[in-house]
């Protein structure tokens, strides 16, 4: 570990007692103490001289009549030159608040800097003045000291990492901060390339069917044309409710032999009855799970709470007695649709980024739920599980 990363993981160390210490004694910091407490300590620790004047400016007005700013960093080679801007607030502060975010963003704007930091001492939410033409937009990561090293956050080493690729003063000199930027939203953008690849319409996707088969890297029959309308439609019956088709769905042709006649044989297992046993394996595979299943089954119970994942930021939400989930006062009858609602995207893999907390109190995807029911009821890894039409 290098030095400087052990003196921020320490530094961090401190601060995280000190913001824990606050909250027991339950003790109101002002924006002033929470400057000279915590966020003072992080920007030393990050390689910053806040006595420097030519370096660190604080109250900095771009024009006469503007709100000043709190903290403005300058690159050393050019002291007119801006490279961070971070407005603080007290400890504790909501900074969501839609007053707060117009604040930085148009210093941002005003002053022609790419990178802004909302910060109450503990949360720090990164923003890129050129990544979007909304606020929502130029937000791209919060990092959190109190959750360090606890089942709700990153451990400390990771957010030190995370803390010197992204504010140190080397990294936003050397403009380092954009490749630490540009490596965050290329996974999350090919991310939700796929999701939205993969979400109706499906006429990209189909696009990208017919070029594998003119590839020849899937087999067909040369006497057959498939168009682009029919691979549309088999698309459309596969959808499930949320108008996705999951990565782990296969056509049924794609089932292998073992698989079908798993299927089949627990059929008859479970049910012992001819008549079942003589429904096809497709339509056993075609039972979508749902949070229902997951209450029947006794996975899960009603009351228990969910956290969602977005932009390094958590949202709650409670697991109703009719199977849905309840977010911020609103009921949503699948993971993907209370997600959508949060992340106002058209697209969202609720199951693999809403989290429960198991047995060991260890925070997992809800999808791993859904995968314990598939083993415990027989059904294929390979299958996709919706409703039959």
């Amino acid at each position: 570990m290098s030095q400087n990363k052990e003196n921020l993981v320490e530094a961090l160390k401190v601060l995280k007692q000190r913001i824990l210490d606050v909250e027991q004694k339950s003790t109101k910091l002002s924006e002033q103490d929470t400057r000279q407490g915590l966020i003072n300590a992080l920007f030393r620790a990050l390689g910053w001289d806040l006595s420097d004047f030519d370096s660190v400016k604080s109250e900095l007005r771009h024009k006469s009549y503007n709100e000043p700013v709190d903290y403005a960093f300058f690159h050393r080679a050019d002291k007119n030159r801006p490279v961070l801007l971070v407005e603080a607030k007290s400890l504790g502060k909501n900074l969501n608040d839609g007053k707060i975010v117009k604040q930085l963003c148009t210093y941002l704007g005003e002053m022609g800097v790419q990178w802004g930091v909302l910060t109450d001492g503990n949360k720090y939410v990164m923003y890129n003045s050129k990544s979007g033409s909304s606020f929502e937009e130029q937000k791209f990561l919060t990092l959190q000291i109190k959750t360090a090293d606890t089942e709700d956050g990153i451990s400390l080493d990771d957010l030190a990492e995370k803390f010197l690729a992204l504010l140190s003063r080397k990294c936003l000199e050397n403009d380092q901060i954009q490749c630490a930027y540009e490596n965050l939203a290329i996974d999350r953008n090919i991310k939700e390339a796929l999701d939205s690849l993969l979400t109706a319409p499906f006429e990209t996707l189909a696009s990208a069917i017919r070029r594998e088969f003119k590839e020849e890297r899937v087999k067909i029959d040369s006497n057959i044309r498939i168009t682009q309308k029919q691979i549309v439609s088999y698309l459309e019956k596969i959808q499930d409710e949320d108008g996705r088709i999951f990565m782990e769905g296969v056509a049924e042709s794609s089932i292998s032999e073992s698989n079908v006649l798993h299927d089949i044989a627990q059929s008859q297992e479970q049910e012992g009855n001819s008549e079942f046993a003589e429904k096809s394996s497709y339509e056993r595979r075609t039972k979508r799970i749902t949070i229902s299943d997951l209450l029947k089954g006794k996975m899960i119970d009603a009351g228990d709470s969910w956290r969602f994942e977005n932009k390094g930021e958590f949202t709650w939400g409670r697991v109703t007695s009719n199977g849905e989930i309840e977010v911020n006062g609103k009921t949503y009858t699948t993971p993907s649709r209370a997600g959508k609602a949060i992340t106002k995207k058209s697209s969202c893999d609720g199951w693999t980024q809403w989290f429960f907390k198991d047995s060991s109190n260890k925070w997992c995807p809800v999808n791993d739920l859904r995968e314990q029911y598939r083993k415990r009821h027989g059904f294929s890894e390979n299958t996709r599980i919706r409703k039959a039409s």
